[in-house]
């Protein structure tokens, strides 16, 4: 099982960081159609490719290996798939792979001196410096809240309606007022869209919504921005897309958003006051209630 997950992940490293290298080798001057603007460099965009699909590859197996799942690098320490991760980690491969074929394309098509003298625009630095923000700022967020007590009846419901509708290997327990599921077998894609409280874990939150949605439109479009600068652009590349300053004040705001639903509290409760063991608590929540007593007569 090693030997294969050591050649897998050699596989990988080599259409990350090999594959390009020689794709853009075997076409090392420029063709007579491609002298022509706007035709296709199809040489420098299969190089992008293999780079994008070599980095996705390292990721999922870093998953498997580690969390032993496909998407285990999107899990945090509380089993559920983070938002805040799933930010980092497509933006990474994004840009990784961007500035990693534009810098091979230069070197192997131009002068080596020059090549990394590529204009990085300066709302996609602050795009990233969001990101790293809201990754930082999440746990912080979370570790506060985790000091707080929670509502045991809030916990015992979520728990086990989540045990119901996810189909979960257990039901899921409470650090403080943050919900924490037993294993990384239990993470759901829907972690993304529901909330961390006890109070919202079964249901959508909004902001964590709006980010999700905001943080896909803006990685899709500055995708196929990048695609059709390497497809289409001339044969040195010396600029990279520029990111509009109108996709970076949405993606701001879904960022102020993610970070001011994390510090909203809790409704704590009555329950918080006197807090009982969550055993106990969805023991008390799965028990039926008894049937109604009836009335003996006398003779």
């Amino acid at each position: 099982m090693n030997t294969h997950g050591y050649l897998l992940r050699t596989l990988a490293v080599l259409l990350a960081a090999g594959a390009p290298g020689a794709i853009l080798l075997s076409h090392p001057s420029p063709a007579p159609d491609l002298t022509i603007a706007h035709h296709l460099d199809w040489p420098r965009l299969a190089a992008w490719a293999c780079c994008l699909l070599g980095l996705l590859a390292l990721f999922i197996l870093a998953g498997l290996r580690i969390r032993g799942r496909v998407l285990g690098v999107l899990i945090d320490e509380r089993n559920r798939y983070s938002l805040s991760r799933l930010q980092m980690s497509l933006w990474t491969l994004l840009v990784l792979a961007t500035l990693y074929t534009v810098y091979i394309a230069n070197i192997v098509r131009g002068d080596a001196t020059t090549a990394l003298m590529v204009d990085l625009d300066y709302n996609l630095i602050a795009l990233m410096g969001f990101n790293l923000a809201s990754f930082v700022s999440a746990p912080m967020v979370l570790n506060r809240k985790a000091e707080q007590p929670a509502n045991l009846g809030a916990l015992a419901a979520a728990s086990q309606q989540l045990l119901d509708s996810q189909n979960l290997a257990a039901a899921p327990t409470a650090k403080g007022q943050v919900l924490v599921k037993s294993t990384p077998q239990d993470a759901r894609l829907a972690d993304l869209i529901r909330g961390e409280d006890v109070t919202n874990a079964a249901i959508v939150d909004l902001p964590r919504l709006q980010m999700l949605l905001i943080t896909l439109l803006v990685v899709l479009v500055y995708g196929a921005a990048v695609g059709h600068s390497l497809g289409a652009a001339d044969w040195l590349l010396e600029t990279l897309p520029k990111l509009h300053n109108t996709l970076l004040l949405l993606a701001l705001i879904s960022h102020s958003g993610y970070v001011v639903g994390k510090l909203i509290p809790s409704n704590i409760g009555p329950l918080a006051a006197n807090p009982a063991p969550v055993a106990q608590a969805l023991a008390d929540a799965q028990q039926p209630e008894p049937p109604a007593t009836q009335g003996i007569t006398q003779p």
